[in-house]
């Protein structure tokens, strides 16, 4: 009997330890089953990172050509500007040229005007009175004489004044704006 028993007492230790293994195995099937799904959602994480990576990649490529074409187009604007600005400076000179040359004219045609007002005004050289000229008549007394040359001026004033030709300025060809 005792040869039974050890019999049964192996048989329940071999089960004992075929239970054990059975339920190590099944832990470890089931660590198996969860490390697999673990690794499966830690590859979709990658994927998806690697795509948001792609896309930021392509966004980085797409701003620097669009920075490199705003250096471009900063370039030639500036060039225009420069070229626009230099147009600008040769016209202005121009102007001022042309602005000198017009203020020359209307200064000479203002001094033109005042000599023709001044030659307008003038009297005749046949006239003799006036300072310094005292005409004398001989055997006429002083008074007389100038009693008679008063007259006799005024006389000849108006005569001078009509017979005298209407004197016309220049014509003005240029006027101030």
């Amino acid at each position: 009997m005792t040869s039974l028993r050890n019999e049964v007492n192996e048989n329940d230790t071999t089960t004992k330890e075929l239970i054990e293994r059975t339920s190590y195995y099944e832990d470890l099937e089931a660590m198996v089953i969860y490390l697999k799904e673990d690794l499966k959602n830690s590859n979709k994480k990658n994927e998806e990172l690697l795509q948001a990576f792609e896309e930021q990649e392509n966004k980085v490529l797409e701003l620097r050509k669009q920075v490199e074409e705003g250096i471009k187009a900063k370039e030639i604007m500036k060039k225009q500007y420069l070229e626009k600005e230099e147009q600008y400076q040769v016209e202005v000179n121009i102007l001022k040229v042309k602005l000198e040359e017009k203020d020359k004219l209307l200064r000479f045609q203002d001094g033109t005007k005042f000599l023709d007002d001044i030659l307008s005004s003038q009297r005749s050289p046949a006239m003799k009175s006036g300072l310094g000229f005292h005409e004398t008549i001989k055997g006429e007394s002083s008074s007389k004489n100038e009693a008679m040359n008063s007259s006799a001026k005024s006389k000849m004033l108006n005569k001078e004044i009509r017979a005298q030709p209407h004197q016309q300025p220049r014509k003005e060809s240029l006027q101030r704006k």
